[in-house]
């Protein structure tokens, strides 16, 4: 998601609107799972070639 802000300068409303919901339900999956992210930022938001998103690098996140 990065790169494509990087190369683009900016976003549509329609696309923020699309990622964010990407972002929240990923969110609320790991929160049902007692996961919490603690290092949650662009650079570990990623898109694949559907541009869906992926949230990576769990190596600060706790389980309650």
């Amino acid at each position: 998601l990065s790169e494509m802000v990087k190369k683009r300068k900016k976003l549509t409303h329609k696309e923020v609107r699309y990622f964010m919901l990407q972002l929240l339900s990923g969110l609320e999956y790991m929160h049902s799972n007692k996961v919490i992210h603690r290092d949650l930022k662009m650079g570990n938001i990623f898109l694949n070639a559907n541009m869906e998103m992926k949230i990576g690098d769990f190596g600060l996140a706790a389980k309650l």
